[in-house]
């Protein structure tokens, strides 16, 4: 497919055919929905789109699909086409996008801003769909407002002003197919087309429903508990000692740099992009990833009742009685746990290891994980004195 950029009534013209006339094809040819079930490849060869990685199989739509594709629902209304707000170019996903590191991403918001933005990126030269469906973020309860999942899901309607998800890529057919997986529900194919590890992609499209139903969302939150901590001299008892390339927990104070959730603690392929995303974006934004890279390898406190503390500069120590954390009360940050726990810790700068598997705070057993993140042999410092 010819990926050149054609903007104007040229690329919306384009897209808009090749959408309908895919939708309609598999909502409507039984032939074409055998295809996809069977022989996606090949099926996805009539629209002369060539994919790697494509699933075994991609489930057609079970029931007919209420959707409107034109220019105002693909683009957003033209009055919005405007100047993006500033602090959406900071994002890791977009500024690896624009390094040329990832091959498309996948942005939510609210579609004004969504719209800004993808003007924004049209005018150099991007790729951009906003995604068929319009919805509600459904708030974690701890999380500061951060979102896992959707609630209130509907079709898209121009000019509500509802979150959206926005699809950016240089290349036209990439950005088309993520635009179909968002209408389909190919969960898996997105993944490869955002560039995710393929073992991650498969045990996301496994574990979600669980995640969703018992976790917020939370995939992380999940394999924490299905995992035991580390033990031993080395590590310190009730200790997860994790590498700061799998610290998908400090998104939710705004640091990231992969968008995955990985397959698992200690998942090769997502140590491998995570390092690379980090080289790239410390190349053209060193001081901003001086600054994530800290607080990606900075221990965290995961709480039972899904609260987050976060303490940059803090030192994990091994005591005869068991590990525990040294921190600095004045740089501690912290979300969801309730007021007389935070009081606590920002009253105190040392928490040890409690019973069955508790932290002790200013006093307090507090049921939930410690997580060592970037801690190198030995990952325990001895105690002084």
């Amino acid at each position: 497919m010819n990926s050149k950029p054609v903007f104007g009534a040229a690329w919306s013209g384009r897209a808009e055919g090749l959408l309908h006339t895919f939708v309609a094809a598999a909502c409507q040819s039984q032939e074409f929905r055998r295809a996809l079930q069977g022989e996606p490849v090949a099926a996805l060869r009539q629209w002369q789109w060539e994919c790697t990685d494509v699933p075994e199989s991609l489930r057609p739509p079970s029931e007919a699909l209420s959707v409107t594709i034109d220019d105002a629902n693909l683009w957003g209304p033209p009055e919005w086409r405007t100047e993006p707000d500033t602090t959406m170019l900071r994002q890791s996903q977009l500024r690896l996008l624009l390094a040329g590191a990832k091959p498309l991403v996948l942005m939510h918001g609210d579609e004004r801003n969504l719209t800004a933005l993808a003007n924004w990126a049209r005018q150099r030269s991007y790729f951009t769909l906003l995604g068929p469906y319009q919805f509600l973020p459904q708030h974690d309860s701890c999380k500061g407002g951060y979102s896992n999942r959707m609630a209130s899901v509907s079709s898209a309607h121009a000019g509500s002003g509802a979150w959206r998800g926005l699809l950016i890529s240089p290349d036209e057919q990439t950005v088309l197919m993520a635009w179909l997986c968002l209408l389909f529900g190919w969960e898996k194919f997105l993944g490869r087309l955002l560039g995710y590890p393929r073992c991650c992609c498969e045990a996301f499209e496994n574990r979600w429903p669980a995640a969703s139903s018992f976790h917020e969302g939370d995939m992380g939150l999940m394999l924490l508990s299905q995992s035991e901590p580390e033990t031993g001299p080395e590590t310190g008892e009730g200790i997860y000692k994790l590498d700061w390339t799998v610290n998908i927990f400090a998104r939710y104070f705004g640091w990231e740099v992969i968008q995955h959730f990985p397959c698992s603690w200690d998942c090769a392929a997502t140590a491998s992009l995570a390092h690379r995303y980090f080289s790239i974006l410390s190349h053209y934004w060193p001081e901003d990833m001086g600054q994530i890279r800290r607080y990606l390898s900075s221990p965290l406190l995961v709480t039972a009742s899904h609260g987050y503390g976060l303490f940059p500069g803090g030192k994990l120590v091994s005591e005869k009685a068991g590990p525990c954390l040294i921190y600095d009360p004045g740089l501690v940050q912290i979300i969801g746990m309730e007021d007389a726990l935070v009081k606590k810790i920002m009253s105190s700068s040392f928490m040890a290891a409690g019973k069955n598997g508790s932290w002790r705070i200013a006093g307090n057993d507090v049921p939930g994980w410690l997580l060592g993140f970037g801690i190198d042999q030995p990952a325990i410092e001895e105690a002084y004195g």
